[in-house]
């Protein structure tokens, strides 16, 4: 039943992480460099660094799996391009990707080198799956809120259409669709994208609510009472006792997160999950709940199993603490100076040299000490003899074993992991007289493949003129492996005596041979000489182009706004917009659309279908079998947050114009290159600057719409966590709206979709309308007014103030001698904007890496 396991991929933030993950037994691990990987804030790998892990790895039998997986800068193309092609040279196994820019140049400069898609790459359905293979990739990791059913669904595709799956299998949970989180970017400028979150999904949070205002805002905000503090703060995913059933499909690999974890950390659950699918394999593993603890030990903010199997609400969120909290002992029954007492709830009992802290549940205030001397059992409670600051009813965890760091030590220590290393190496020695002694040796590769290696000495082997060098003595001397990769496994000497062998040539002889092994061993992974030429040549023809300008030319930009009602959709038309967007509700879904298409036509406003941000199966169905219908009814645009939806719409109705959105992450022209394929126009990224836009439109021609968002509360976050269902009734007779308010008193809006999945807004509104003239001589085509949850008195008021801005066209072409129209346009929007106004980072942008 499982005989082909998929591989165990292992984080490895660090090398001496790597080390641990490597002896631990995984049969891959994924690393960053210093630049252009997910986890800027571990200590990650120099290109030095780089090839001393490539190395390491392979001679011990895994693979190496370099990040590359963050949104790059036009200006960043270049040096990505050279790092791809160092990583081909050096030897890694594969690399992760989320920019399809940087999948592109991948494939233009290396494409022997296997590409993964990364998690960021939000992939959730079977036609996410069917993209990622169009687009090339050899492996794609699934969204953790992908479930099981809907996986099964993924796995009916035949394998030729789909690239490898894998899943997580443990460690921490972004709240947020990873890729589509924004909310760390529009706090702190810290983006996510960028590999340089500031997990502020851990901190503490309060939900609010008020009545809306015409305008859609929260008026009066009052905090809705909640025992929990960190609304945001997932436990972490432990699919250890489920490997049985998951392992049942044919995924590629299963992999821990982790690369801003400790050596220890990486040691323990490596090693656990290893020794679990090696006893799958035979037939033997039942899940133990010492291998539990310790994973709790190593790491916990509590475990889940995850969306993967069904877990949600109470089983899904660690809403009461964001850190780590060990293994839960039990509860604190009675203090005094010197003693404690616990109610213990399991049977692992600390020792002497553990770390254990006491937590009280309502202020989380914690006291943390390590035991001193062996507790002890006294009436059904564990009792513990020394002084430990906690009070009665903290609960009491268990965050440090000594007899765990040990075990982690001694794996970490290792000189590899058992089985796979030494390598097994069965030689021949051959000397006669006149002539060069000679080595064979034959050993089998990782994947069963024999493999040879022969060398000549640089001596002659001269007949003795005293005592001749014995069998015994070449024999001591060839024996000695040392510190090698290698291990001797049968020896054989051809030699009938009566030479002269010096001591030291044959050690150094053996020392070479030894190295020639190595080097033949590694050079399966590096590819040849000629192939690495000809990834020069690629290279270098492909830098010319990556700076070469291709400018557009200046736009009269059309005026658009993104709804989600019908009322909004018909005040925008009367207010002056040319384009509409709608995002209707599913429950009505034709017959809001059938009634806006006509709206529209009647009052000349293009119309465009927008479908939602990370789509569920049930949307996707449906939307694909309304498409004939209301393209029949004049439906000639829809937009899309993925475009692995533009090939079967185009297969339904191929007069429909496909269109992509914001959460598509364009970031550079390489990536408005790639998905030009399947979108005809394209929506910036909200986290470029002005200057990155008009490096992007310089460098596209005239290729494609360009849009940009300028005015709206950009979506910082969509989750599958249905946050509102603390609330037990968040929908009544009046209006209510709701937010999540920080401790500095922000409040970001928060809407729940029809599908249960939460959007949360940032606090501040963007608005880019000072900007609308540079954007229209970058060859911007389209400003975009996300107006979804305002309502028409939003769409109307909004879309007024733009128009007139439009308008002067003096002004939008620079010539402008009168007063600035800006200021007082300005004072229209605070009124109607929700949390005040921003330009986000349309000055200031985000760092280089």
């Amino acid at each position: 039943m499982y005989q082909n396991l998929p591989e165990l991929l292992a984080p490895a933030g660090s090398m001496d992480a790597l080390i641990a993950a490597v002896n631990a037994g995984a049969d891959a691990v994924y690393l960053g460099g210093k630049r252009f990987g997910a986890r800027k804030y571990s200590p990650n790998f120099t290109t030095e660094e780089l090839g001393r892990a490539i190395t390491y790895t392979h001679l011990r039998g895994a693979r190496v799996y370099v990040t590359v997986n963050t949104l790059v800068h036009d200006r960043e193309l270049p040096g990505v391009a050279g790092y791809l092609r160092d990583l081909y040279s050096m030897g890694a196994d594969a690399v992760l990707l989320q920019d399809p820019g940087v999948a592109l140049i991948a494939r233009d400069v290396v494409p022997d080198l296997p590409r993964h898609a990364s998690t960021q790459c939000t992939i959730t359905s079977p036609e996410g799956m069917t993209s990622a293979k169009k687009s090339g990739y050899d492996r794609a990791v699934l969204a953790r809120e992908v479930p099981l059913s809907e996986i099964d669904r993924i796995f009916s595709l035949p394998p030729q259409k789909r690239p490898g799956i894998e899943i997580f299998v443990h460690g921490a949970l972004c709240y947020a669709y990873s890729g589509q989180c924004l909310l760390s970017s529009v706090i702190g400028g810290r983006s996510g994208n960028r590999g340089a979150c500031a997990q502020p999904c851990r901190r503490d949070y309060s939900l609010v609510a008020g009545a809306a205002d015409s305008y859609g805002r929260i008026t009066r905000p009052r905090v809705v009472p909640l025992q929990a503090h960190c609304l945001l703060s997932t436990k972490d995913l432990c699919l250890y006792p489920l490997l049985p059933e998951i392992v049942k499909r044919p995924f590629s690999a299963l992999k821990i997160e982790g690369r801003m974890r400790s050596p220890d950390y990486v040691a323990v659950v490596v090693s656990i999950y290893r020794k679990a699918l090696d006893a799958i394999a035979n037939g033997s593993f039942v899940p133990q709940q010492s291998d539990i603890d310790d994973l709790a030990i190593a790491f916990s903010r509590g475990f889940t199993s995850g969306y993967l199997c069904g877990d949600r609400g109470p089983a899904l969120m660690g809403r009461d603490r964001p850190d780590n909290r060990g293994l839960y002992l039990g509860s604190i029954r009675s203090c005094s100076e010197q003693e404690i007492r616990v109610s213990m709830v399991g049977k692992r009992v600390p020792a002497i040299g553990d770390g254990l802290v006491g937590i009280d549940p309502g202020n989380r205030k914690e006291s943390g000490f390590v035991i001193r001397d062996a507790p002890e059992w006294f009436g059904g409670d564990l009792v513990i003899r020394q002084q430990t600051g906690c009070r009665p009813g903290m609960g009491l965890y268990l965050t440090r074993s000594a007899s765990l760091d040990r075990s982690a030590a001694a794996i970490r220590n290792a000189p590899g992991p058992a089985g796979r290393f030494p390598l097994p190496i069965d030689i021949s020695f051959t000397a006669g007289c006149g002539q060069a002694p000679v080595l064979s040796g034959s050993f089998t590769l990782p994947g069963g493949e024999p493999f040879t290696v022969r060398v000549e000495a640089d001596f002659i082997a001269e007949q003795a003129g005293g005592r001749p060098t014995t069998g015994e003595e070449v024999t001591r001397q060839i024996a000695k492996a040392g510190n090698t990769a290698f291990r001797i496994g049968k020896l054989d000497l051809l030699y009938d005596g009566g030479l002269f062998l010096p001591v030291g040539q044959l050690n150094r002889f053996r020392r070479r041979f030894f190295d020639e092994a190595e080097k033949t061993f590694l050079a399966r992974y590096l590819p040849g000489d000629d192939m690495r030429e000809a990834a020069d040549c690629r290279l270098a023809s492909l830098l010319p182009v990556l700076v070469r300008p291709a400018p557009r030319k200046a736009r009269v930009p059309e005026l658009a706004i993104y709804c989600n009602e019908t009322d909004a959709v018909i005040a925008a038309c009367k207010a002056g917009c040319d384009r509409v967007c709608l995002e209707p509700a599913p429950e009505c879904m034709e017959a809001d659309l059938l009634q806006t298409i006509a709206a529209c036509r009647e009052k000349k406003v293009r119309f465009a279908w927008k479908w939602p941000r990370v789509q569920v199966p049930q949307f996707s169905q449906e939307a694909l079998s309304l498409l004939t219908r209301l393209s029949d009814a004049g439906l000639e645009e829809v937009v899309v947050e993925g475009v692995m939806y533009a090939d079967p719409i185009h297969a339904i109705a191929p007069g429909i114009q496909v269109t992509g959105g914001p959460d598509l992450n364009v970031f550079n022209a390489c990536a408005f290159q790639a998905l030009s394929q399947d979108c005809s126009g394209l929506t910036l990224s909200p986290e470029l600057s002005g200057e990155d836009i008009g490096c992007l439109c310089d460098r596209i021609d005239e290729k494609g719409m360009v849009s940009v968002i300028v005015q709206g509360n950009i979506p910082a976050m969509i989750t599958a966590d249905s946050l509102l269902d603390l609330v037990k009734r968040h929908r009544g007779p009046l209006q209510v709206s709701y937010g999540l308010s920080d401790t500095t008193g922000r409040i970001f809006p928060l809407h729940q979709d029809s599908f249960g999945r939460s959007h949360i807004l940032n606090a501040a509104e963007l608005c880019l309308i000072d900007y609308l003239p540079a954007l229209a001589r970058a060859g911007v085509d389209t400003f975009i007014i996300d107006g979804r949850w305002r309502g028409p008195s939003y769409a109307s008021g909004m879309i007024a103030v733009y128009r007139e801005a439009m308008n002067d066209h003096g002004w939008m072409a620079g010539r402008s001698e009168g007063p600035d129209p800006v200021s007082s346009l300005k004072g229209r929007i605070r009124a109607m904007a929700q949390g005040g106004i921003t330009a986000g980072h349309y000055l200031r942008g985000l760092p280089d890496d």
